[in-house]
């Protein structure tokens, strides 16, 4: 059988397409670009010839059947999952040749249980990137049997979907790690259209494989590296109505129960920053809703348990009304203590690998925050999702019924509070340099970064954000103009005490607002 790479269509650029691929001095200038590096017209003027870094990964010839949708029967009835295209601002980017999903030749069925190796080159050299740096991304909360970094490899030997999957994400963060080289892109672009026509036939043809559920998560994956935040709900949507129809849950077992647990963690990161809540309420994420304490804390249980109590009180923030009548502001405010309650005794039945390594002073302007180290990226990623929650639950301090909610969140004890952990989610990141671990981060900085009033922590928060694009691939530029966009506003509040001073008290108002609710 020849490399499927061989059987899939290759992209035909258009007029429409042109442009994007043209240098940006020339796209300013409205004029030809040869599309050389450097390009004729940049060396004949002296300019520096550079690609737009604006462009946004997307396929524009997948579309669902049936105008976007892919429809399932189920016991109950009908059930309907979504799979639809990136975003329409950049439909044009691409033009691509129609493929026969329904060609065996094309894509083969699953690979019999005593496949041979890959033989081919390029294919070999993506699936060892992504067992190199995708799989142990994926399986940062889990432990043996490990499966996106074990299991997985081995079913994309016996299921094309799979495979298709593997390669295109590490195809994807390749391109993105160097520079998004023109061939790198369109190669991993190359990958990703043929998993994306190929998992729209398994949707259609398939029963509930966690093989598929697997599939769907890395292909979001390579979707979302490079996309704005306030885009992964479209990019997880359709896993969500996959699972939902399923059934799936993180008690589930096997690779369907790691799965669930990484779109849980990918949904939280989704709607994070928005403030909004997240596509899969938590207490649907375990039968019953309640994350019992085992006998015995082992790290991937208290991983487990993090990452629940995040969604909790993520939920709890994004729920929360601005006014509320007397007996529903009673129950919330008995909700913040019970969350806050959890949070104190996870934190302290943390497991002994999750002590610290080392602690060490600051270090100047470098790093200004105390650098706590932990074991592996693993275990600091879990603590900085933990003081993540321990951030938005302070930020959501109940009030009085005579107080408003930005003179709560401006007294010293709140905002000393706030900063301390803000604090110690951009350390975490600055202290343990591990892309595991940072391609979580990003979300988690976000948050934590608009809650910083002193320059130097701020600008190491942004060096941190520019560190972890460079070496994972993940979009951080929106970030940064966000922070940008909130401490400027900060500098126009004026205190009674100092004219042009920091209010921090604002600072924290603006984050308990969020996207969904601040004013423009």
């Amino acid at each position: 059988m020849p490399p499927f790479r061989e059987s899939i269509s290759k992209q035909v650029r258009g007029p429409s397409s042109r442009s994007k691929l043209a240098c940006e001095q020339c796209r300013k200038s409205h004029v030809k670009c040869d599309q050389s590096r450097p390009c004729a017209l940049c060396k004949r003027r002296g300019f520096e010839c550079s690609l737009c870094q604006d462009v946004t990964f997307t396929a524009l010839e997948f579309k669902a059947p049936a105008a976007g949708l892919t429809s399932f029967k189920t016991v109950e009835g009908p059930v309907t999952a979504t799979f639809v295209d990136e975003t329409e601002e950049v439909a044009d980017l691409y033009q691509v040749t129609s493929v026969s999903v329904e060609s065996d030749e094309t894509h083969p069925s699953p690979r019999p249980l005593d496949s041979t190796p890959i033989t081919d080159a390029t294919d070999a050299f993506f699936l060892w990137r992504y067992i190199d740096f995708i799989g142990p991304r994926f399986d940062m909360f889990d432990d043996a049997p490990r499966y996106f970094s074990t299991v997985v490899p081995q079913l994309a030997l016996n299921d094309t979907l799979v495979l298709l999957a593997c390669v295109a994400v590490a195809a994807r963060q390749y391109s993105l790690v160097n520079d998004q080289q023109q061939h790198n892109h369109e190669q991993a672009l190359t990958y990703y259209n043929a998993a994306i026509h190929l998992l729209s036939k398994r949707l259609q043809d398939s029963g509930p494989d966690p093989a598929v559920f697997a599939s769907c998560l890395l292909i979001a994956h390579c979707e979302m590296v490079e996309s704005k935040a306030t885009a992964w709900d479209l990019h997880l949507k359709g896993t969500g109505d996959l699972l939902k129809m399923h059934g799936w849950h993180g008690m589930s077992g096997g690779l369907a129960q790691a799965s669930f647990w990484i779109y849980c963690r990918m949904i939280i990161l989704a709607s994070l920053c928005a403030g909004k809540p997240t596509a899969l309420e938590p207490k649907e994420w375990i039968p019953g809703g309640v994350f019992s304490d085992p006998a015995t804390w082992t790290l991937k249980s208290w991983q487990k348990k993090v990452v629940f109590l995040l969604g909790m009180v993520h939920d709890f923030w994004s729920r929360t009304p601005d006014d509320m009548e007397r007996h529903a502001k009673q129950l919330h405010d008995a909700r913040w203590k019970e969350l806050e309650a959890e949070l104190l005794s996870l934190q302290s039945r943390a497991p002994a690998v999750c002590s610290p390594i080392s602690i060490l002073p600051p270090n100047g302007d470098d790093n200004p925050f105390q650098a706590v180290r932990y074991l592996n990226g693993p275990v600091s990623a879990a603590w900085q999702m933990l003081h993540t929650a321990f951030l938005i639950l302070t930020i959501c301090t109940p009030c009085s019924q005579a107080s408003s909610r930005l003179s709560v969140l401006s007294s010293p004890d709140v905002t000393r509070r706030a900063q301390m952990y803000a604090r110690q989610i951009v350390a975490n990141s600055l202290a343990n340099r591990c892309t595991i671990a940072w391609a979580n981060a990003v979300q988690l900085l976000t948050i934590a970064g608009q809650c910083l009033v002193v320059d130097a922590e701020r600008n190491a928060c942004v060096r941190v954000l520019r560190e972890i694009q460079q070496q994972t691939g993940w979009n951080t530029r929106a970030s940064i103009d966000r922070l940008g966009a909130a401490w400027e506003n900060s500098w126009r509040y004026e205190s009674h005490s100092a004219v042009g001073q920091v209010d921090a008290g604002k600072l924290l108002y603006h984050v308990w607002l969020g996207e969904e609710r601040s004013p423009s």
